[in-house]
């Protein structure tokens, strides 16, 4: 028994021995082998396994009639799910539509993305969704609340974890984990019948300040661009290829002999280059390389250009169809630098020191909302105007 079916069977343990047999009872029974396959063949990317396993022990309840996980959100049911892509679309449109009017409010994240999956919701309009875009943070649990201030959360790291949690929680009394600020803590409420609510209690003003790993900070920049490139520039969104596998970055990293940062890594698996040397190159005239393309010039660089470090590797290039120059990134310090086929290698150096794929990422967003010139601090001299040498940088938008 996987550990997801072991977590709920402690839940309705505990709901049995509580005497919540109403709410429990509420919940469908597993779902076929049939239907959870026709629920695949709706949706247009594989579906988390933990998902599969959920449905495999409950197939979703009537609407609203059973709100047993925190916050009152109920499962959805296999033909709920099966809507999930169309709703996406229908939020995505709604988030461009409203952009479009206001401009300067898109440095929000946007409130929906072709690749998170609704699982469940509430009476009052919030939802729970399943995060199924690759890298860091795919199987995120995200709690999304159109009337709140903060539209979009990460939850919980997993559907798996958030059950143990609730587990964990119910047998011990303990709050559960759910945001900096607060806890889900269960209350049970006399009835006839019991009923259980999940209650928001503050955790205290001394918890350590959350700090975002950089692969998801390069996650929610390349995010948002993506999203500028769609309205502002989608010759440039369209040369965008689909992102890498696990497995075809672990066989890079074999090729390479040491292993990819991080941001690289999440960068990656979001998109693995580009199509193309016009349209692709937005990042300062420069274009994001497939890892391929990538894994050849790093050969090249290393067998032909003194002072190529030995665990650089570049990223971005000119032309993907011949690389002449670009950036690098050092995969032991995270730093970045200029390369060329006929110069030296170069690190950015910024006032505040080197500069990261994370905070060059960040630069590309601020200046792309503002709209202003997107060079980048103490960059190399002489180039040509307009253009900073290995700087990345968008394309200017379009009237």
């Amino acid at each position: 028994m996987d550990d997801l079916s072991r977590a709920w069977e402690r839940i309705e343990t505990w709901l049995r021995e509580h005497r919540f047999t109403v709410a429990s009872s509420e919940l469908h029974p597993a779902v076929s082998e049939e239907a959870v396959q026709a629920l695949q063949d709706a949706i247009p990317y594989p579906l988390h396994p933990h998902l599969v396993q959920w449905l495999r022990i409950h197939g979703g309840t009537p609407m609203y009639d059973a709100p047993i996980w925190p916050g009152g959100h109920v499962p959805y049911d296999v033909e709920a799910l099966k809507g999930g892509p169309d709703y996406m679309r229908e939020m995505l449109e709604e988030f461009h539509d409203e952009f479009g009017a206001d401009p300067e409010e898109w440095a929000m994240s946007p409130w929906a993305d072709p690749l998170w999956l609704p699982i469940a919701g509430t009476n009052t309009g919030e939802s729970l969704l399943i995060d199924h875009r690759p890298g860091a943070t795919y199987g995120n649990i995200i709690e999304i609340d159109y009337e709140s201030d903060e539209v979009t959360a990460v939850r919980w790291k997993s559907l798996g974890e958030m059950i143990r949690l609730m587990a964990q929680s119910l047998e011990t009394g303990t709050p559960m984990p759910y945001s900096r600020r607060y806890s889900r803590v269960p209350q049970r409420h006399e009835g006839p019948p019991c009923h259980l609510t999940w209650v928001l209690e503050e955790t205290g003003d001394h918890q350590p300040e959350h700090v975002t790993p950089e692969d998801q900070l390069v996650t929610a920049a390349w995010e948002r661009l993506r999203v500028w490139l769609r309205l502002r520039a989608p010759e440039s969104y369209t040369s965008l290829r689909p992102g890498a596998s696990d497995h075809r970055i672990e066989q890079a990293e074999r090729r390479l002999g040491f292993p990819l940062p991080a941001p690289l890594r999440a960068l990656w698996t979001l998109n693995d280059g580009v199509t193309g040397s016009d349209a692709g190159a937005f990042l300062n005239g420069l274009a994001l390389m497939p890892i391929e393309t990538a894994l050849e010039t790093r050969e090249f660089l290393a067998d032909k250009m003194p002072g190529w470090g030995p665990r650089w590797v570049p990223f971005t290039a000119d032309t993907v169809d011949e690389p002449r120059t670009g950036d690098f990134i050092d995969c032991d310090t995270g730093l970045t630098g200029t390369w060329a086929r006929d110069e030296q290698p170069r690190m950015h150096h910024t006032p505040e020191g080197g500069l990261t794929l994370p905070g060059a990422l960040a630069h590309i967003v601020e200046v792309a909302m503002a709209g202003t010139d997107l060079s980048m601090p103490s960059m190399s001299q002489g180039s040509a105007p307009g253009v900073a040498v290995g700087v990345l940088m968008v394309e200017k938008p379009r009237d």
